[in-house]
């Protein structure tokens, strides 16, 4: 396991994202302040990324001069030689910088279509805004196309299935939508429970759609057969809500990764039993991502006692 030092703001870490920059790694990061960091894996090194107040020519703010952003939520893009960020926050609306000079680039309107959560796929950015109940795929010069309009969001994921790309939103239910065509798959509801975390997986000749709940149960359907078909009951992964989840290739397996308080808990993604679990105490889950840092395929994570982790598969294999 590669473990980060602490985030120079000796904070909280609320949101992360992994982007591949320049020939290396690089973790773009909120702090529980509304700051942006980034962390190289490769070097250690934390580096401060200063942005301009979005809505600071916006006349209704023109009274607040110190006003500054106040971020919650982070996607990071490389795109023609730019490092590119995506971010707003529970009372910010999403707006997209370019990190290396620090310019902002765009910005949506100041109307309290607060962020609900932001990702980066395939060389675009995935919006869902509180209010307005749409998720929206942005260029990187800012042109949207609205994916649709499904009631109160809480949270994207996004999947690689094979060939095929997913769009996943939750908050009733769980939505997917193809990234290719752009056209809405699956609608998928639990039994009970906002939809927290959204993600999917390959399972032999399936694939599963894998949410989280507020009331801490985890659902998993094929996307190829019924809404009301789940491929297992629900499970019951944790007393309280579950805000994060993740899969990961461990022992030859994809396994659902939760966070709990004191360690990570991995699930069996095609039959629901618990496969095992990897102690964090001290680290307090806030952000998960799956994905390939420095050529490998990682875990990272980062946490209320302000480090990042990047876990590989002996990290998590079954204790």
């Amino acid at each position: 396991m590669l473990v980060s030092a602490r985030i120079p703001t000796d904070s909280a870490i609320h949101d992360l994202s992994v982007v591949h920059h320049a020939g290396s790694s690089l973790i773009a990061c909120a702090d529980e302040r509304g700051g942006v960091w980034t962390w190289s894996p490769s070097t250690g090194e934390w580096l401060a990324r200063p942005l301009p107040y979005a809505h600071a020519g916006d006349p209704v703010v023109a009274e607040f001069p110190d006003a500054e952003n106040s971020i919650d939520m982070v996607a990071a893009l490389s795109v023609d030689g730019k490092l590119l960020l995506a971010a707003g926050g529970d009372e910010q609306e999403p707006a997209f910088w370019d990190l290396g000079t620090g310019e902002l680039l765009w910005r949506t309107p100041l109307n309290g279509a607060y962020l609900a959560d932001v990702l980066a796929l395939d060389g675009a950015f995935v919006t869902a805004q509180q209010y307005s109940e749409e998720v929206r795929l942005w260029s990187p010069d800012g042109a949207d196309t609205v994916l649709g309009e499904v009631g109160e969001l809480s949270c994207l994921g996004g999947a690689r299935v094979g060939d095929r790309r997913l769009i996943l939103a939750g908050g009733s239910g769980a939505e997917v939508w193809d990234a290719a065509t752009l056209t809405h798959i699956a609608t998928f509801d639990p039994d009970e429970g906002r939809v927290w975390a959204v993600t999917a997986c390959a399972l032999a000749e399936r694939t599963a759609i894998v949410a989280a709940t507020e009331k801490g149960d985890l659902y998993a359907w094929d996307l190829g057969a019924g809404r009301d078909e789940p491929l297992y009951e629900p499970v019951a992964a944790s007393q309280g809500s579950l805000e994060t989840v993740a899969v990961m290739t461990v022992d030859g397996r994809p396994r659902v990764v939760t966070a709990g308080q004191d360690s990570l808990r991995l699930w069996d993604a095609a039959e629901g039993f618990e496969a095992g679990h990897a102690p964090t105490r001290g680290h307090d889950i806030t952000a998960m991502e799956s994905a390939v840092v420095d050529g490998r395929q990682a875990l990272v994570t980062a946490g209320h006692d302000g480090v990042l982790r990047i876990w590989d598969e002996s990290d998590l294999a079954a204790r």
